[in-house]
């Protein structure tokens, strides 16, 4: 499989992409990876670092993105940007799939007007996967931001084909899809959310109901199905607060003395896992489901274990087929854009 990686745009580029795909190309061993963006510089990085020079090359492009561009207008004047270009490269067949940590509005735009949506969808959904309190187990939230005013079709959607993900790239057999509310009652919420709960009842998904904002990391779902702006309100409050928890956990460590140090000497090996589960760097980023190809959009803060683990995320859903697997779904259950 060949992933193409945005190499510039993000906080911590280009060193910490460069880095990052060293370091996913040797962990996997069919992977291979393109770094896309000023060839001087990306060869300079690579320069003294040990790799096998047939699993990463490097493809040129003069132009950079950034967080201050307009999405529209980047995407339609910076042709020779390294997000364009990957993009262009991928719509052509070029690579099997993507990962940038750039402008999210201008990846969006690009993954849609560039790479295309697959047939039926009506608007692709950023889907980060979540940790929960099962080592072992994920979520999925669809959508986590890219679409902040939805109609119930479009969550629709967002249910089949976070379902499909879940089944194709985590082999999970018939997931427990849940609707974001206020209420765990059905008559419970807005008139989009009411709308939505009857049409995913009637959906050939196994929709377990709502659930509300406090279950999102008790591995209640498989699949939580939200808009947009509720899906980027409930990610970055639980961002938030894994932050806050292990700030105030470190300042009462401080003042606890002697006892509360020793103590965290004997719990620092827990603790240690239980911030690795709980950081977005585990996890690498969210895919744009709804796509023709994997395009994965990397956290902007990205260190090079994010990009590491984006770039297996992305080979992991290229290898499993997960735009096929999304569009078979999606004729399924007879998916149809209005009008």
């Amino acid at each position: 499989m060949k992933i193409v990686l945005d190499c510039f745009g993000g906080d911590l580029c280009p060193d910490s992409a460069v880095e990052g795909a060293v370091a996913a190309v040797q962990e996997i061993k069919d992977l291979e990876v393109v770094l896309c963006g000023d060839e001087k510089i990306i060869n300079e990085l690579l320069k003294d670092k040990i790799y096998d020079k047939e699993k990463i090359t490097v493809r040129h492009a003069s132009e950079v993105i950034t967080n201050d561009d307009a999405p529209v207008l980047a995407i339609r004047r910076k042709k020779d940007s390294s997000m364009v270009v990957a993009l262009k490269a991928l719509a052509n067949g070029e690579y099997d799939g993507m990962v940038s940590s750039g402008n999210t509005g201008a990846l969006l735009v690009g993954a849609t007007l560039l790479v295309k949506l697959i047939d039926g969808v009506q608007r692709a959904s950023l889907s980060p996967l979540l940790p929960t309190i099962f080592d072992d187990k994920n979520t999925i939230l669809v959508d986590g931001g890219a679409n902040v005013d939805c109609k119930p079709s479009m969550l629709r959607e967002f249910a089949i084909m976070g379902g499909a993900y879940m089944s194709a790239v985590k082999g999970i057999e018939n997931p427990k899809v849940a609707l974001l509310n206020n209420g765990a009652e059905e008559e419970k919420g807005n008139s989009l959310t009411k709308e939505a709960h009857a049409l995913l009842k009637n959906t050939d998904i196994n929709f377990i109901g709502n659930i509300e904002a406090r279950d999102l990391l008790f591995g209640v779902a498989d699949v939580i199905v939200a808009d947009g702006f509720d899906g980027n309100m409930c990610l970055k409050t639980a961002e938030g607060m894994g932050k806050a928890v292990f700030t105030l956990l470190k300042r009462y460590i401080m003042e606890g003395g002697l006892k509360a140090k020793l103590g965290y000497l004997l719990l620092k090996p827990s603790l240690r896992k239980l911030k690795k589960i709980m950081s977005s760097d585990s996890v690498g980023g969210g895919v744009f489901l709804g796509v023709k190809k994997v395009v994965v959009k990397a956290h902007g803060a990205s260190n090079a274990v994010a990009f590491k683990n984006a770039l297996i995320r992305a080979y992991e859903m290229a290898k499993a087929d997960l735009p096929a697997k999304i569009e078979n779904a999606l004729k399924q259950n007879s998916i149809q854009v209005e009008e």
